[in-house]
């Protein structure tokens, strides 16, 4: 039914409802937002009421031009050579007079037109949610151009994603990072008007490893829905992986950023899973950190390797290495216990693990994996309450997520709802508020110092959300650290 709870002297809460579905809805409207993030199409009924002309399609017009800058050398990735000033330089310096085909679809990165490789890691998480939930899956209808197709709609969207990246895969296997402009969009223009120079990254072993891992991840998810579709991802995450293996030679290893090696070891993973080929089990355990019984999920600059501990831990092979199992398994509770004691003990329930800049707009990807481990319902609880202050149980009243609840960001930083001055799409998950300390120059905000009482810096964490359009760090997002894990 639908409640509020009154307190005397007080007031009254908001109305709310409680049953069964309650969360469905909520999961139904953040994953469509997906589809409202999808370029090269055009997007309104009979799938949504948000309207916006197809983008960035070449039968359009539109021309990708292959660019010699990598994801990997640019500062929209890893920089790997520290030679990117500004973000767009080398990708501009690179570009030349060849035309990318096919070099099209993906998902807008929030106020930008770029389609980046990162962007998978969203479409990893909802291949591991249909794995892990399949009847779920089967029955979480999104309305979305792709349902009915036989496949379930989860599985439709993440191809959509997957597939921008497997259409520039060159005949030698290699995989670009995505598809960028020359610059942030024109103040005023739209996605549909874009008048900048646009161009595709040039391959690296990075992009090519990210790729390969979610490929085979797609061909895994596919084996028991679309044998013949499967072969399709798996054989294209091979060729992904053997061209990156040769790089990997190449350019001396080692020697590249450790976010190369921990793709790397997550694609090799997934590639054992696929295949139950002990090459690929022997070269992830040639770099997994969970040798080591004391080994944590993530250290800052060092290695990031979440992914593959819980895939290893969940993971049942003929010739695993049982000791690394129960390593990954240990590091997964241990940083779940760490974020349940900072849920339990923080103002409004709000969690984060070490690493993280501020706290989660989602709640903890950690909680549902350490449930999915032990079945201990203190994950589970945890889980809940940490998704609780992104829901609305915070000072703003207000969820994290457009379309859900009774109060949401009105002015998120989509751009083509602001130029075309529509309401934003339903499902995006915003940054959330921050910590405003040292934030005095900050360009939007020192304007309007003299609006604000007291002063931005001085205002608590956890309700220091300014719904304004282009404050950025807390009113944008993106596809796989936001949208993704919520």
């Amino acid at each position: 039914g639908r409640y509020r709870v009154v307190l005397e002297g007080i007031g009254c809460s908001e109305p709310f409802e409680i049953g069964a579905d309650v969360w469905r809805k909520a999961f139904l409207v953040s994953a469509r937002g997906f589809y409202h993030q999808r370029s090269g199409i055009a997007l309104g009924p009979p799938y949504t009421d948000y309207r916006r002309p197809r983008c960035f399609h070449p039968e359009d017009g539109m021309k990708v031009y292959a660019s010699t800058c990598s994801l990997m050398d640019s500062g929209n990735g890893l920089n790997a050579k520290g030679t990117d000033t500004n973000n767009f330089g080398n990708l501009v310096a690179g570009k030349t007079d060849e035309v990318v085909p096919d070099a099209w679809g993906g998902y807008f990165d929030a106020g930008d037109w770029d389609r980046r490789i990162q962007h998978l890691e969203a479409t990893r998480l909802l291949l591991e949610l249909v794995d892990e939930f399949p009847e779920f899956a089967a029955s979480a209808g999104l309305n979305i151009p792709e349902s009915g197709s036989g496949l379930p709609d989860l599985v439709s969207e993440s191809l959509w994603n997957l597939d921008c990246y497997r259409r520039m895969q060159r005949e030698d296997g290699a995989i670009r990072g995505g598809i960028e402009s020359s610059e942030h969009p024109v103040f005023g223009e739209a996605s549909w008007q874009e008048s900048l120079t646009v161009m595709a990254y040039a391959p690296d072993p990075w992009s090519s490893y990210i790729y390969a891992g979610v490929a085979a991840r797609a061909g895994w998810v596919l084996g028991r829905l679309n044998p013949e579709l499967a072969q399709t991802y798996r054989a294209s995450a091979l060729r992904a992986m053997e061209w990156a293996e040769k790089q990997w030679v190449a350019l001396g290893g080692e020697s590249l950023p450790f976010q190369v090696r921990d793709e790397r070891n997550l694609a090799a993973l997934e590639l054992f899973r696929l295949t139950g080929e002990s090459r690929w089990h022997a070269m992830f355990l040639e770099h997994t950190v969970f040798t080591d019984p004391k080994a944590v999920l993530c250290i800052w600059k060092k290695h990031d390797q979440r992914d593959a501990a819980f895939l290893y831990a969940a993971l049942q092979r003929e010739g695993m290495d049982e000791k690394v199992r129960a390593n990954c398994r240990a590091a997964i509770l241990r940083a779940a216990d760490v974020s349940a004691q900072v849920s339990a003990t923080s103002g409004f329930g709000w969690a984060k693990t070490l690493d993280q800049w501020q706290p989660a707009s989602w709640g903890l990807l950690g909680f549902p994996q350490a449930h999915r481990l032990t079945g201990d319902p203190k994950y589970l609880s945890a889980a809940v309450r940490s998704a609780q202050y992104a829901a609305g149980a915070n000072p703003m009243n207000l969820c994290l997520t457009t379309g859900v609840g009774l109060h949401w960001p009105q002015n998120p930083l989509v751009v083509d709802a602001r130029v075309s001055h529509s309401a934003s799409p339903p499902g995006i998950t915003v940054f959330g508020p921050r910590d405003t300390r040292g934030t005095e120059n900050q360009f939007l905000l020192k304007p309007l110092r003299a609006t604000f009482q007291p002063p931005p810096e001085q205002w608590p964490p956890t309700e220091a959300y300014f719904d304004l359009y282009l404050y950025p760090e807390v009113n944008e997002f993106t596809v796989n650290s936001t949208m993704g894990p919520n």
